[in-house]
């Protein structure tokens, strides 16, 4: 069997708690490799929360009495005083992460990422949990300067993105794509590109009509608008530097045409490019006109 786990102290496990917003006391990870079986039978359960995560292969949980066989990507969530009864087999190839932690009862955030109902989850496989598992176990047995804070912050992200990833296994929004998730972040890292959304399908080979569709259905707005909307908040944080013409802030934004980037502001924002610039700060008006009379003389 290989283990590997980190604590808080040397006293820590299954019977500390902690009185804080968030408090890791241990981790770890279980690998069945030669033992044939491995079990943990704690009738009275644990002290604090414990947080089972089946990376790989499978675990049998007895709970209320009935057994269950979870497949990689569930993870099971122990409340303080739940019996704990948990079986791990070599056929079944189990890779099991865990950590105990406490937090106060009816947890605002443990309630917001959906963990305060049920026992079982469904949260999907995903390599980022692994490197918050590994994360916290080594932050654990360095205990580096400031090693409780980033425990309480690896656990929130843990959370974070598990509540995620459940959220995206419903079946609303099962259409949610990774091909909208692609789209949204080429139009924040080059929102001034002539990027096109039918040569963007087309190399991913997806239905043009129907990409707009699930984008306007989950984001609110059409891919075309939601760029817009990128360019148009750029450009008021553009046009409050006084070294920008209007026109250098149009192609800055993608826009050759200034008299289209400024009826785009103007539809957008209820206000002309220049009037934004007199009303949020009258002294660049001054400082703009000093500077273009300065430079011409």
């Amino acid at each position: 069997m290989q283990t590997v786990v980190g604590y808080y102290d040397w006293q820590s496990g299954e019977k500390s708690v902690s009185d804080k917003e968030f408090f890791v006391h241990c981790s770890g990870r279980y690998r069945l490799i030669h033992k044939e079986s491995f079990k943990t039978e704690r009738p009275n359960g644990a002290n604090n929360y414990q947080l089972l995560y089946i990376a790989d292969g499978k675990a049998r949980f007895r709970l209320e009495g009935k057994m269950h066989i979870l497949e990689k990507g569930n993870c099971v969530l122990y409340r303080p005083q739940e019996e704990q009864y948990y079986y791990y087999f070599l056929k079944d190839n189990p890779d099991i992460y865990w950590v105990h932690f406490s937090c106060k009862e009816e947890n605002e955030f443990l309630a917001k990422t959906g963990f305060l109902e049920g026992k079982i989850y469904y949260v999907g496989t995903d390599n980022s949990y692994v490197r918050i598992f590994d994360n916290m176990i080594s932050e654990l047995q360095l205990k580096q300067p400031f090693f409780e804070e980033q425990l309480q912050f690896l656990i929130q992200e843990l959370f974070i993105k598990m509540g995620r990833n459940q959220i995206r296994e419903n079946t609303v929004f099962e259409s949610y794509n990774k091909e909208v998730e692609e789209a949204i972040r080429l139009f924040h890292l080059a929102p001034e590109s002539d990027f096109t959304i039918k040569e963007f399908t087309k190399e991913r080979g997806l239905n043009y009509y129907r990409f707009i569709d699930t984008f306007a259905h989950y984001v609110g707005v059409s891919p075309r608008q939601y760029i817009i909307n990128i360019r148009m908040t750029i450009a008021k944080d553009l046009l409050m530097n006084s070294m920008f013409q209007i026109s250098e802030v149009a192609r800055l934004t993608g826009y050759e045409n200034p008299l289209y980037f400024s009826r785009l502001f103007k539809k957008t924002w209820g206000v002309s490019p220049t009037n934004y610039r007199k009303e949020s700060n009258p002294l660049l008006l001054i400082e703009h006109e000093s500077n273009r009379k300065g430079f011409k003389s």
